[in-house]
């Protein structure tokens, strides 16, 4: 364990128990404009990443609750499991859940234990106390027998499959403790403190890694994950590995949070800039990736009559050229990121519409933003 945050759990979390596990439930996703999804769990690293902020360290990750190594403790389902399905299965909760599951707060529990999966007849989703027999713990690994693994875009830490494995080999209890690894206790996050040697600028366009450093009530590092939080994401936007991406002009606020801890807050101002252009092509190996997937802005999927899979220059027109038909606002406006809806949908965690996109997955890396942005800000041409 160190002083600074880091995500990748390196404790060995599941044994052979899990290795013949069953299935949660696949999702073609539905939403607005700009959804972008992946089918094996990467995350593309396109485009450049350079920034300017006067801090040193590794770029930490995020995520939801990741209870993971040290000293066993106890977990409960409110305050361990729904906080992982709350921050990574978003498509699985609203007014129509995928798959007619949802994982919401309030409703996870009942349709999860002891349900058959719509997918799998005969196979509960939740066999308390096996979690080998258990529907959601193959969705939630490498390589499901059908379907893809869960969440689409991205997948769960070792300690967050630790976690729901744990929790069901205790009998899936509602409201009741289970044994768990250290790190999922609200209480054991004392302070957090973003890593920063003076005052934070970044460029327009432009990428910079920050850290945060952690301690529990007894002033000593722990490894957590973190939530990064922008108080104005069409300004400033953080990625879920704390990494800052310029979006615009102006002045805003960042925090760090975990286990209902919240940090001081950090003022970065963000200073127009010309960033170095990136191309249509750039653009639509990103989409290529992440959006021209089976079930998202495909042929015969197409949610706000948009397409990722047609030729480059439709795709075009469908972007630059066509309204975004859920809201008022062109779905890409030359030299204007913040009045773009590919923008809002990829860096708001509220958009006006639907879901922030990828949706199931962790939120687009900055990098891959940073892609889109410069491609917006040199005209969004067709090159």
């Amino acid at each position: 364990m160190t002083g600074r945050h880091r995500t990748n759990s390196s404790a060995l979390v599941l044994c052979a128990a899990l290795s013949s596990a069953c299935q949660l439930v696949s999702l073609p996703e539905q939403d607005t404009d700009g959804a972008m999804s992946d089918t094996d769990g990467t995350t593309a690293e396109p485009g450049p990443t350079s920034g300017q902020v006067p801090t040193a360290g590794e770029a930490p990750t995020t995520g939801p609750v990741d209870p993971s190594g040290g000293t066993p403790g106890e977990c409960d389902f409110p305050g361990a499991v729904q906080p992982i399905f709350t921050a990574s299965c978003s498509c699985h909760a609203g007014g129509q859940p995928a798959g007619g599951l949802s994982l919401a707060t309030g409703e996870s529990f009942a349709a999860l234990v002891n349900v058959e999966s719509s997918q799998a007849p005969g196979v509960l989703r939740v066999t308390p106390g096996d979690p080998a027999s258990s529907f959601l713990v193959e969705k939630i690994l490498p390589a499901p027998s059908v379907g893809q693994q869960m969440p689409i875009g991205g997948m769960l830490s070792e300690g967050q499959v630790a976690t729901i494995s744990a929790w069901i080999a205790a009998g899936a209890p509602e409201t009741g403790v289970f044994t768990c690894s250290a790190g999922g206790q609200e209480g054991e996050v004392g302070e957090i403190e973003i890593e920063v040697d003076g005052p934070v600028q970044v460029l327009v366009g432009e990428t910079t890694p920050l850290t945060a450093l952690v301690t529990n009530e007894e002033g000593e590092p722990v490894d957590v994950a973190l939530t990064w939080t922008s108080s104005a994401e069409l300004t400033l936007y953080v990625d879920g590995k704390g990494v800052l991406l310029g979006v615009s002009p102006g002045t805003v606020e960042l925090t760090a949070s975990a286990g209902g801890v919240t940090s001081a807050p950090v003022t970065v101002e963000v200073v127009d800039h010309d960033p170095p252009a990136a191309t249509f092509t750039q653009v639509r190996a990103l989409t290529d990736q992440r959006c021209a997937v089976s079930g998202c802005h495909v042929d015969g999927v197409e949610p706000g009559d948009l397409r990722f899979d047609r030729e480059p220059d439709r795709l075009w027109e469908e972007l630059v050229e066509d309204g975004a038909e859920q809201v008022d606002m062109p779905r890409v406006q030359a030299n204007a990121p913040t009045n773009s809806y590919l923008m809002h949908k990829l860096v708001l965690r509220k958009p006006a519409v639907g879901a922030q996109m990828p949706i199931g997955g962790s939120p687009i890396a900055a990098a891959e933003a940073q892609v889109i942005l410069r491609w917006i800000l040199s005209g969004a041409e067709f090159n």
